[in-house]
């Protein structure tokens, strides 16, 4: 497909990859009250108006897309997504897929086979999400979500969720957003999804920022094609602004601009309409501030672009 056909999957429709300007790959601006509130109540984000104004902000801060990162069976709605981004002008990208099973809110897929869990996450790329009464809608997903959680590869589970995801991304095209943890074996999972048909330039691998520190991992898993997601900018629980700073600044200098994705994973906790110390726009307001006073190049935070991550293939 050329560059300028690539399309890019919202819940408002289909658009073209080059339309979208700043876009953060893995955010949360609707989350309904389920077992994610009980792992950690942050996980609540469920005032239509709050996360409205949040948008709105986002947008007039310059920002043009979200990737809204909450699966089918973890507490995403597909309406309410649709409707934010209709009145605040924001692209949402929705997805499909799976989180980890903490997070499930019932079993309902758990029993599927591999083949009726694809068709699953492929119906919900091609002809629409399922919406929260179980009825299909015609909002469609845009990413297949895996969590590779601990021990993802021993769990017999997990191992036929993942290989579900591969088969619907294979055939539907569809980028693939992957949750990680620390001390997985990320080289393993591209490897699995390679043999699956799904190569790494198709594969966006979340938190590594956060869950690996080993940055010859980082450029090894760029080289290769691989997206990385940092979207743990002022999770100062997790590493400090200097630390992230300088995990970008090594990937800049090595020339994996293109492979960068940013974005802040957030929470209630950090979301000003729900009372937090920022919000969505934290980045275009503060970070990207910060990275010119630190020496970055206007030329090299632009390469920070989504739009072939995202792109259907």
């Amino acid at each position: 497909m050329q560059e300028d056909k690539k399309i890019i999957r919202t819940v408002r429709g289909d658009i073209l990859a080059n339309e979208i300007g700043h876009t953060q790959c893995h955010e949360h601006i609707w989350l309904r009250k389920g077992p994610s509130f009980a792992v950690n109540p942050a996980l609540l984000i469920d005032d239509e108006e709050k996360s409205l104004a949040e948008l709105l902000d986002y947008k007039k801060a310059g920002g043009s897309a979200i990737v809204d990162a909450q699966p089918i069976n973890c507490g995403r709605c597909p309406e309410v997504l649709q409707r934010l981004s209709e009145k605040s002008g924001v692209h949402i990208v929705a997805v499909t897929g799976f989180h980890k099973k903490e997070f499930w809110e019932n079993d309902s897929l758990a029993s599927l086979g591999v083949e009726e869990l694809a068709e699953v996450f492929a119906s919900e790329i091609e002809e629409g999400m399922l919406g929260e009464n179980g009825i299909r809608t015609n909002i469609r997903a845009g990413i297949v979500k895996a969590a590779y959680d601990k021990g993802a590869f021993e769990d017999e589970t997990y191992l036929r969720f993942f290989t579900a995801a591969a088969l619907a991304a294979k055939k539907t095209g569809a980028p693939v957003l992957i949750h990680t943890e620390k001390n997985t074996d990320i080289e393993k999972m591209i490897r699995f999804f390679a043999e699956m048909g799904i190569g790494a330039n198709r594969i966006i691998i979340c938190h590594l920022d956060r869950t690996n520190g080993d940055l010859s991992l980082h450029e090894k898993l760029a080289s290769m094609g691989a997206y990385l997601c940092y979207d743990s900018i002022n999770r100062l629980k997790y590493l400090s602004e200097e630390e992230e700073i300088a995990i970008i600044a090594n990937m800049v200098k090595k020339g994996f601009e293109k492979n960068l994705l940013f974005g802040l994973d957030t929470t209630r906790a950090r979301l000003r309409s729900y009372g937090a110390d920022m919000g969505l726009d934290f980045i275009l307001q503060s970070f990207i501030k910060t990275l010119s006073e630190r020496g970055f190049e206007t030329e090299q935070i632009c390469k920070i672009n989504p739009a072939s991550a995202l792109s259907f293939k």
